[in-house]
């Protein structure tokens, strides 16, 4: 049995490394573009009695772009980090309607759920530019029920 060293041309080194740089472009994010959007939430100013989701449900697309909707889960800090595809990757750019989602008892086979939310509560709409390259900030204070 004999130990053979193999020796690697130039020309195949060249071609390995750009068979890599071709895989790893190929790796890159694909879909559409998202905007990252973070937030804070608050109750009638003080923080959160209860964890929860901000959801954002889809209007209207930007040009060329899909409807996707996103959400964002906050504990009793009220902060959050919207997610449409990916853990974090915001929102695509586009003109969203904003549901909080907190509940005090949550909905069961045969019994309403109540909400720490009043029920005519609607934030405003949430609009996101196509042409931002920063992440966007938001913040909602869910007023008191009465």
């Amino acid at each position: 049995m004999t130990n053979q060293l193999t020796l690697f041309s130039s020309n195949e080194v060249a071609l390995s490394f750009l068979a890599f740089c071709v895989i790893l472009v190929g790796c890159e994010k694909k879909g559409p573009v998202t905007v990252p959007v973070h937030g804070t939430l608050t109750f009638n100013g003080g923080p959160c009695p209860q964890s929860g989701t901000v959801h954002f449900a889809p209007l209207h697309a930007a040009e060329g772009l899909p409807l996707r909707p996103g959400s964002g889960d906050f504990d009793v800090d009220g902060t959050f980090e919207v997610t449409s595809f990916e853990l974090g990757d915001g929102l695509v750019p586009g003109t969203y309607r904003v549901r909080i989602e907190c509940w005090e008892q949550y909905p069961g086979d045969f019994r309403p759920g109540v909400s720490y939310v009043p029920e005519k509560y609607e934030p405003e709409q949430l609009v996101i530019e196509d042409d931002t390259h920063e992440a966007v900030e938001v913040s909602y204070d869910v007023p008191p029920k009465l």
